[in-house]
């Protein structure tokens, strides 16, 4: 009781001013306590759906990184399969060697090199074929080597690419089809791919502390992540678990499907690590709580409208950093610490400033030594030498088809090049992409017509090279190459509208669907492709110029490039 009443005296005998700062402290008290407990519970429960929101985000693309792959792989696979040279060659019955060696060397070699140089990432292509071409390497195998393994039964069953995986290897088998032949040979063809950058895209999820693990359709393991392998005691029978436990932890478990393969991925996180960060925050925003209380306690009604006023003029220069006007017109002389504060945001200003001009100028310059290095790779008259010297050869023993690709890549890689200048004329831009239009008609056999509307008032205008070339590639390979039927057309148009100049190529191939168009020139692709376009006709004319696509699935599409019109 006497310890109560001397706590009580002590309380009376206070200055008033330290009592009007205990009783403002204890008032501000009641609304923070009542907003950091509410703060504490919804900021937890939000970051925990977020945090799964953004795994199952990343996790989705990550599958579609390889679903990606996948679906390149199949259409590398198709287009030997309906090769009707690799056809004939694994059709026919040999009575001669040469004949057999002919088609070995420069039919099947020969198309199965070009398909691994294009894509690095396939490690081998076997042809395992029923006619009577003889073992030559890992290229051709006689069947009966494989019709005792345990996929052959399901391939002879299907039209379709399957993909399996064995040994930490990851391979596609597919039946090569001659619908010309009445009693035609089994041949199947076997693709055989990197494993370690098939799923590579797994490994930033891995990073943040998440687990992997891929199954085939019979559960059986594909691919699985550093800490999960050696564990066969996971349960994955019920595909629909949120969460489950194993090795003593807790882990969220979200889940999605490789389309291609068919093969299932899992995602398997600590629950520990979720709340750990949330909790982080959780306390960051306490500790900024309690700072806003002791900054409350300390300022005085006294100090409070100089201090303020201080701080106001440095707000409104924050603002205008924040607008990227970096001029700071605040100063202060003061030692305390917001005068400390106006000091340390004017460096840090300076010091900004500095670095912009700092990385502006040497990203610059990297891109330009790139650029150059680049060049230097290519020696123009080496490469123009020994085209001349393949179309001599070529004239020689009257190869027309020969002559006439060696004349049109000289053509193509002469504007290409351009003397390392990034700017040509527009003739020359539209003479490249003709070389590139009729090398592509070569390759394809001519199964797809093209049409040029040119207004000859624009041939003498300047443009940045290489813009047409990427837009053309893929109208062919996107749009012609996978319709069903014949009768493919390209049709480019050039024309002056106001003082812009308008490229248009049409196409009617398969179209785009409606939800892919938005992001087609925002999403980077592995080559040179439409946002790199895009990207470089914004960069040097403006936010107005660039491209647009507009395209009907079945029907065809249509991108259009503008550019301002140079003389």
């Amino acid at each position: 009781m006497r310890v109560w009443q001397a706590q009580k005296q002590r309380i009376r005998d206070l200055k008033f001013q330290t009592k009007i700062k205990l009783a403002f402290l204890l008032i501000s008290l009641i609304p923070v306590i009542v907003l950091g407990g509410f703060c504490f519970y919804e900021t937890k429960s939000l970051l925990l759906k977020q945090s799964e929101a953004d795994m199952n985000a990343n996790l989705k693309q990550s599958v579609q990184s390889v679903n990606n792959q996948l679906n390149t792989y199949n259409k590398i696979i198709t287009f030997l399969s309906f090769n009707q040279e690799i056809i004939n060659a694994a059709s026919h019955t040999y009575d001669s060697a040469y004949d057999m060696y002919d088609q070995l060397k420069n039919v099947i070699d020969q198309n199965f090199f070009t398909a691994r140089f294009l894509n690095t990432e396939i490690e081998r292509i076997t042809l395992y074929t029923g006619t009577n071409l003889p073992k030559h390497g890992n290229t051709v195998i006689p069947i009966e080597e494989i019709t005792n393994t345990y996929w052959y039964p399901q391939v002879m069953k299907t039209t379709d690419i399957l993909w399996f995986f064995e040994e930490n290897t990851i391979f596609s088998v597919g039946r090569i089809f001659n619908t010309k032949q009445k009693d035609p040979k089994d041949n199947i063809l076997f693709t055989q791919v990197d494993y370690a950058s098939l799923f590579k895209s797994f490994e930033s999820l891995q990073s943040n502390g998440a687990e992997i693990l891929v199954t085939d359709s019979n559960g059986n393991s594909v691919y699985s992540s550093e800490g999960l392998k050696g564990y066969t005691d996971i349960n994955i029978a019920n595909k629909a678990v949120d969460e489950l436990s194993w090795d003593g932890k807790k882990y969220t478990v979200l889940q999605s499907m490789i389309p291609t393969s068919g093969w299932d991925v899992f995602l398997y996180k600590p629950i520990n690590l979720i709340t750990d960060s949330a909790w982080l925050i959780i306390l960051t925003i306490v500790l900024i709580m309690i700072a806003c209380i002791i900054v409350v306690a300390v300022t005085g009604t006294f100090f409070a409208r100089k201090m303020m006023s201080r701080i106001d003029h440095l707000h409104k220069n924050m603002k205008q950093v924040g607008k990227g006007v970096l001029e700071v017109t605040v100063s202060s002389e003061s030692k305390d610490e917001i005068g400390d504060l106006i000091r340390g945001f004017g460096n840090m200003v300076e010091e900004t400033k500095i670095l912009i001009k700092k990385v502006y100028v040497e990203e610059i310059a990297r891109k330009e030594y790139e650029m150059k290095a680049l060049q230097a790779q290519i020696n123009p008259h080496f490469l123009y030498n020994s085209l001349s010297l393949i179309n001599w050869r070529a004239i020689r023993i009257r190869a027309t088809d020969i002559s006439e690709m060696a004349q049109l890549l000289s053509t193509f890689y002469r504007t290409t090049l351009n003397k390392g200048d990034n700017m040509i004329l527009v003739s020359d831009e539209i003479l490249n992409i003709q070389s590139y239009m009729s090398i592509q008609l070569i390759m394809h056999s001519n199964n797809f017509d093209v049409e040029y509307q040119i207004d000859d008032e624009i041939l003498s205008c300047h443009m940045p090279n290489l813009m047409l070339q990427p837009l053309i590639e893929n109208a062919i390979i996107h749009g012609i190459e996978n319709r069903e039927e014949g009768g493919g057309k390209i049709s480019v148009s050039a024309k002056r509208e106001d003082q812009c100049i308008v490229f248009q190529i049409n196409d009617n191939g398969i179209g785009i669907p409606p939800e892919r168009l938005p992001h087609l020139l925002v999403t980077k692709s592995k080559g040179y492709g439409l946002k790199n376009v895009h990207d470089r006709a914004k960069l040097m004319y403006g936010p107005e110029y660039g491209l647009t696509i507009n395209s009907i699935v079945e029907v065809g599409t249509q991108v259009t490039l503008r550019i301002p019109m140079e003389k």
